[in-house]
């Protein structure tokens, strides 16, 4: 086609300033499209604070047809449109069709080498609510809640006649007025069934009221056939299907579709430290699962998530985070994943025994002086577990029973007793490895007690800058070793020596 010739067939993009077609993208995000130098320049004081250093993969655009002739812009050489084309054409650049890998699902790729502490996303909610499992809690502000006041409208408890107006409560008030009375809790300051259904009614809410919105819900994973058969589907009938016909009245929605949604929020949440919420981010959820995350993730007062860069991501390198927690075990891991998010991961921690040398899930071989037991093959579909000195064995049914009833000991010490605690690292100290991460756990508590005061186990301890020099010493050691392995697992953190939390500064 001739250059200058109005007639476009096909169209990739629209310029961010005139939304006319545009070819050209910007070269550090890759994302936003251009017809002109010009109009990338005019842009680059709004675009530089958007500039995103991530693309999606592959980043397929829709492809929308033209088959009208438009005049020139007033402004430069390129095409105009009409607005209806214009708004067509700006859907289809800001809303990329992501292919999916059989193995990852969607996922992000640096478009640009990121360094340490960058901010690569910041991402709004598409929906908040309380965590499916959560004790009664204000729909508006989510503190807990005793029943004190009521929604005049619904009859949900709320904090006060102020969290009644938030935005937050309007789906599951709007909802609840199908029924021909008003909603009443009698169980408080204790976990309750009834609140399951609160995040899918806001979810299922956008459908109505937001259509961009619930697109961008929709397109996220569920993981429908996995759970059919699990508790999980089965509990899910009882407490948000059958709860919202039978007693809010709503019949609305298909059972699939309602299942879909919880199927979603199981498997894409972001449990939100502090409150009890979950939240539903659109870009969040792309960003795939590693045991060694190169991203961070926090969210602000406004409870954006906001994702750094941990270390330096290199142009090319996918972008990642911990689905699970990064100091479990690799078996611990992957049970959470698996009963969870419904995959197995593959990452190049998970398939060495030793865990990059740490030996965070490793025993000590009762057969021989220095020897570790390790799962054989392999971590993640072990036939036996083998001494890496010797010729000593141990069948995988013995291992999980051994630390289950290890698993007991750990759950059953006295919260905040460092004697209790010292002991279980000497009781272990000839059964687990050294860093194993149920000794890890304790060093990290023993970690936060030595210091902090206050009376255990009927004996005033004393703060920090009370400690002997024994015990100042006890404490750095135990910090600098679950540092060690948190700088390898949870690169990028730098924490307080004080062991209690992270700093949120980034190397």
């Amino acid at each position: 086609m001739p250059p200058g010739d109005v007639y476009r067939k096909m169209v990739v993009g629209a310029c961010a300033v005139c939304g006319c077609p545009a070819s050209q993208r910007c070269g550090k995000c890759h994302l936003t499209a251009y017809c002109s130098k010009d109009h990338q320049k005019q842009h680059w004081k709004t675009h530089r604070t958007e500039c995103s250093p991530y693309r999606k993969l592959p980043g397929k655009q829709p492809i929308i047809k033209q088959t009208k002739r438009f005049p020139s812009c007033s402004k430069c050489s390129c095409i105009s449109q009409s607005a209806a084309a214009q708004t067509l054409l700006q859907a289809a650049a800001n809303c990329p069709v992501v292919c999916q890998s059989e193995n990852l699902g969607r996922y992000l790729e640096a478009s640009r080498d990121i360094l340490p502490g960058e901010i690569i996303l910041k991402d709004s909610p598409l929906v908040l609510g309380p965590r499916q499992v959560t004790v009664p809690v204000c729909l508006g502000c989510f503190t807990p809640v005793n029943g004190t006041y009521s929604c005049t409208m619904c009859g949900w408890p709320l904090c006060g006649p102020e969290c009644q107006e938030n935005d937050l409560h309007k789906a599951e008030c709007q909802f609840s007025r199908n029924r021909t009375s008003k909603v009443q809790v009698h169980k408080f300051m204790q976990v309750n069934q009834m609140y399951e259904c609160i995040t899918p009614l806001r979810c299922l809410w956008l459908k109505q009221h937001d259509p961009t919105r619930w697109v961008s819900l929709t397109q996220m994973e569920a993981h429908m056939e996995q759970r059919r058969t699990t508790d999980v589907h089965e509990v899910n009938q009882v407490n948000v299907v059958d709860f919202m016909k039978q007693y809010l009245k709503i019949t609305t929605f298909e059972e699939d579709e309602i299942h879909k949604i919880c199927g979603i929020i199981d498997v894409n949440g972001f449990e939100i430290p502090g409150p009890n919420i979950i939240g539903l981010y659109g870009k969040g959820c792309l960003v795939e699962h590693n045991c060694i995350p190169n991203t961070t993730r926090t969210f602000d007062a406004q409870l954006n998530l906001v994702i750094r860069a941990a270390v330096k991501i290199p142009k090319g390198s996918h972008i990642s985070t911990s689905y699970s927690d990064p100091m479990w075990g690799t078996a611990n891991r992957q049970l959470h994943l698996t009963t969870t998010k419904y995959f197995k991961c593959s990452c190049d921690r998970c398939f060495d025994p030793t865990e990059f040398g740490t030996h965070l899930s490793s025993l000590r071989c009762v057969k021989c002086t220095g020897g570790l037991m390790l799962p054989s093959p392999s971590p993640l579909d072990p036939d036996i577990w083998a001494c890496n000195s010797c010729p000593a064995t141990l069948s995988v049914e013995h291992v999980e029973q051994f630390l289950k009833q290890m698993g007991e000991k750990l759950v059953m010490l006295k919260e905040n007793s460092l004697n209790s605690s010292e002991a279980f690292l000497k009781a272990s100290s000839s059964k687990l490895s050294e860093n194993h991460y149920y000794r890890s756990d304790v060093k990290l508590a023993l970690a936060q007690m030595y210091g902090r005061g206050g009376s255990q186990t009927q004996q005033q301890q004393p703060n920090l800058k009370d400690l002997s020099k024994d015990l100042l010493e006890r404490k750095e050691t135990l910090c600098r070793e679950v540092l060690a392995l948190a700088d390898l697992f949870s690169p990028g953190l730098i924490y307080n020596i004080n062991c209690t939390t992270p700093t949120n500064t980034y190397y």
